[in-house]
């Protein structure tokens, strides 16, 4: 659900709630090159219309997904605001994770400091094992990100070196065939593993090691089938 970064058309306005679908081989592209845990229940806290939970579950997977308007996704658990003080029935599982692409920047039209940070800390604070974090690759630098992998270092990074798209939800049946025509933002995989303890440099300082998906080979690459995408909001 983050927004592209990238400068947008003049009169063209972001999605009011940051609604940004990403196609399901993003997420399978994790579960290839990362160590995913299995056999626990797995969320979607910001699931949209589902393409996570879809590629979760081709997976082999148990996952759901939730979000603050219900957009027609599979095994869609409730609506939820993710970072109201309310427990889902999500936390009363077992073993779970958390695999998401959060709202980077934008609530109800208006722009909300620090969303994805606190998205980040809030599903730390739902899962027993992993959170994995789909995010644009120049969010990894600021003076609070520093603090944040210092106080919750990553297992690692994967970064996605072929740059998805992420047409808004409400735009994709009217854009057709070019809806994920070619991504124009770099884009990590974070992941966060609550019961290891991190890597520690030299000097005794926390890291995270960097891998890198690498592109899918063309010859892969299906054509793209556009689904109408159910829009709940407005601006």
């Amino acid at each position: 659900m983050t927004a592209e970064l990238t400068r947008r058309p003049d009169g063209a306005k972001r999605h009011p709630w940051d609604w940004y679908i990403e196609e399901e081989w993003v997420t399978a592209r994790l579960l290839e090159f990362a160590p995913i845990d299995r056999d626990i229940v797995m969320l979607d806290p910001c699931c949209g219309s589902g393409n996570i939970v879809r590629a979760l579950r081709a997976d082999g997977r148990e996952a759901y997904g939730m979000d603050l308007f219900d957009r027609g996704a599979p095994h869609f658990l409730a609506e939820h605001d993710m970072l109201s003080d309310q427990l889902t029935i999500f936390e009363s599982m077992g073993p779970r994770s958390i695999v998401f692409n959060p709202p980077f920047s934008y609530q109800n039209g208006a722009l909300v400091r620090r969303l994805a940070m606190r998205m980040v800390l809030r599903a730390l604070d739902m899962v027993t094992h992993q959170v994995a974090a789909l995010l644009p690759l120049k969010w990894l630098a600021s003076a609070e990100r520093f603090e944040l992998f210092t106080r919750h270092t990553p297992m690692g990074q994967w970064v996605m070196c072929e740059r998805p798209s992420m047409p808004p939800g409400n735009e994709i049946e009217a854009l057709g065939s070019k809806a994920y025509k070619r991504g124009k933002v770099d884009y990590v995989w974070i992941v966060w593993d609550k019961r290891r303890l991190p890597l520690l440099d030299h000097r005794g300082t926390p890291f995270a090691p960097t891998y890198w998906i690498p592109p899918r080979p063309k010859a892969t690459r299906s054509p793209v089938v556009v689904q109408p995408a159910l829009e709940l909001c407005s601006a």
